[in-house]
């Protein structure tokens, strides 16, 4: 199941777009670029949110639908080439094999037994049909456990090797690692986190972290803010039988 429940994203509706990540638009570019050069009659995103990537995408294939577990998000889209509902990445409420694609954009680390998400999502794929993914995942996989401390959300953001695992029924076609250089931590964190105290915390946990991860991310810091790389995997699978 998700792990953070409606209320949660309830509260970072209104500042969810003004996260840098959100709208960039080389990611956003760069992540449909990985599709293959052909027309998808039947889409689906899993945590669709206020729809900044389904806008896209409809550009593109002319309509698709969308879960999310936030009532308030989904009411940010008002675009009638998308059809968005309440729904849940652990049980999708879809026949087997509907969808031509189905792509995700940094939902996982906030689902329970991810490989959940990952069977109804091959379960609901027709026979050749694509799955198109992107996750931030720590610049290495040897230090997940304090990618995980300095986020301080109680989240796990996978390593690689993880999201591979969970993806064993499928074919990988591509592999991407795409970096968002110099991303300002108070700009995630205002628009991110209410409260003052956890603010604080977690700017003093990026203070004092290791040096090791200080030179993986490019970190610098300038006028009361910290600047880091961010690195997302990107996957193209199929689901072959």
């Amino acid at each position: 199941m998700e792990k953070f429940e409606e209320k949660y994203w309830a509260k970072r509706v209104e500042g969810y777009n003004k996260t840098n990540w959100v709208k960039d638009e080389k990611f956003i570019d760069t992540f449909l670029g990985m599709l293959p050069n052909q027309k998808f009659a039947s889409i689906l995103e899993v945590g669709i949110g206020t729809g900044v990537v389904a806008e896209k995408m409809v550009e593109k294939f002319g309509s698709l639908r969308g879960i999310d577990i936030s009532p308030d998000m989904i009411s940010k889209i008002e675009n009638p080439k998308i059809a968005a509902t309440v729904g849940y990445a652990h049980n999708l409420k879809f026949e087997n094999n509907t969808f031509e694609l189905i792509y995700m954009r940094n939902v996982i680390h906030y689902i329970d037994h991810p490989e959940k998400a990952f069977a109804e999502i091959y379960r609901c794929l027709k026979p050749d049909g694509y799955f198109l993914f992107s996750q931030v995942i720590p610049p290495d996989d040897s230090i997940s456990e304090e990618y995980d401390w300095l986020v301080g959300r109680n989240i796990h953001y996978p390593t690689e090797t993880e999201i591979i695992n969970w993806m064993k029924n499928f074919q990988i076609i591509k592999e991407n690692d795409f970096i968002l250089t110099g991303q300002s931590i108070m700009n995630w964190l205002n628009n991110t986190c209410n409260e003052k105290k956890k603010k604080n915390e977690i700017i003093n946990r990026h203070i004092e972290t290791s040096e090791l991860y200080k030179s993986m991310v490019n970190y610098s810091a300038l006028n009361d803010d910290i600047f880091v790389d961010i690195k997302h995997l990107m996957i193209l699978t199929q689901k072959v039988k």
